[in-house]
């Protein structure tokens, strides 16, 4: 069995035949409606009649004193029930059509209030049991973009990582058992660090390295060089960032300038390597790269056993050109290109801006389609890359 995340997410993506990942975001207005009553029409769905069901005993329950009372206008039980149906429906349209790599975005569930995690532990749970009825593997992460202090960062961990048969608390097993999740290391490894008990059960982190949003270039692309007569309290200075170790990243480059993403790429690798984390040289602390920018090779010089989540595709314009520094040309990972994120564009891709007709009850063939199509272009991407298409 494979236990390493990095090893486990690629045996998933040679299964579903594709680098892409399905994210599963649930915007409350895709038509751009003044009012979010979009997903009302969909309570028809599987599984819609009994999330109302259950969302309806919610609403009664957070009526207590306890609580503040529900005045959403619109946020009603037939609103929630219906949002679970559509997005049961783009994880069975995808299921079937081999997808076995999701990435649902925590901030949309928890704009849901105290229902949204429930939308969320509901959609994982079906994932599960289709991985489980087809006796397969899913890869499921979190991007959450949690990042704190060691003994706050652990419950983070604890909330999301924690399989099923393990508990949470006393009594109470894991809801969600994600795979992986997207990590914030800005503040330093004690994000990290919290994480490796998960890491060496199987489980992983994605460490936000270069981002696609356009204003992360401000830091993340800026030169870094050490600052001895910084004053620095007893235990940040072993973190220092000292010649010694520009030199380390210079001699690694082939010179100066180092950016500060390349020293996290960096920092990323050694911490995966100190504590014994690679397995057949593949780290389970992915990094992201954004695939709206291009790419320089030091990804690869930095971590060469490294995979990469790659958000950017769909909506946002992402290009596979971009990223082809990041293709991995030979060893256990060959044909490896990252973690191709894609949301918007497969969670509603009936949308004409998307290639779709316009119709959202037609979300099984424009789904189908949507996924046929990034298979294409994928496979094009790698002849034009004069690289062997893995699938």
């Amino acid at each position: 069995m494979i236990v390493n995340a990095g090893l486990r997410l690629w045996a998933a993506q040679k299964k579903q035949g594709t680098g892409l990942c399905v994210g599963l975001d649930p915007h409350v207005r895709p038509l751009g409606e003044k009012e979010p009553e979009f997903y009302t029409r969909f309570i028809s769905w599987d599984g819609g009649r009994e999330a109302l069901r259950v969302f309806q005993q919610l609403f009664r329950a957070v009526g207590s004193p306890l609580f503040r009372p529900v005045r959403l206008p619109n946020l009603t039980a037939e609103f929630l029930a219906g949002l679970l149906a559509y997005f049961l429906q783009v994880v069975e349209v995808a299921w079937a059509n081999g997808i076995r790599v999701y990435k649902p975005q925590a901030a949309f569930y928890e704009r849901l209030g105290p229902f949204g995690l429930l939308v969320l532990e509901a959609i994982c749970n079906r994932l599960h049991q289709l991985a489980a009825a087809a006796g397969e593997m899913v890869f499921i992460i979190l991007d959450c973009k949690r990042g704190d202090i060691e003994t706050t960062q652990e419950p983070y961990f604890a909330s999301y990582e924690t399989a099923y048969g393990e508990d949470v608390i006393p009594g109470m097993g894991g809801r969600f058992d994600f795979d992986t999740m997207t990590v914030t290391t800005w503040m330093g490894e004690d994000v990290l660090t919290p994480g490796l008990p998960y890491f060496r059960k199987g489980k992983g982190a994605i460490v936000v390295t270069r981002t696609s949003n356009p204003s992360g270039t401000t830091l993340q692309d800026s030169s870094v060089e050490s600052n001895p007569v910084l004053a620095l309290s007893e235990k940040q200075e072993p973190f220092r960032f000292t010649d010694g170790l520009a030199d380390t990243l210079y001699e690694e480059l082939g010179g100066p300038p180092i950016s500060a993403h390349e020293a996290m790429l960096y920092l990323t690798a050694k911490f995966s390597a100190d504590n014994g984390l690679d397995e057949e040289g593949v780290s389970p602390i992915f990094s992201v790269m954004g695939s709206t920018v291009r790419m320089t090779d030091s990804f690869r010089m930095l971590r060469p056993g490294g995979l990469a989540l790659v958000p950017g595709f769909g909506a946002q314009g992402g290009k596979f050109s971009n990223i082809e520094p990041l293709l991995v040309r030979e060893g256990v990972l060959a044909g490896h290109w990252g973690i191709l994120a894609s949301s918007q564009a497969h969670n509603f891709p009936w949308l004409p801006k998307y290639g779709g007709q316009g119709n959202p009850f037609l979300l099984r063939a424009e789904l189908t389609r949507a996924i046929d199509d990034f298979r294409k272009a994928e496979k094009q991407a790698y002849a034009e890359a004069c690289v062997d298409y893995p699938f």
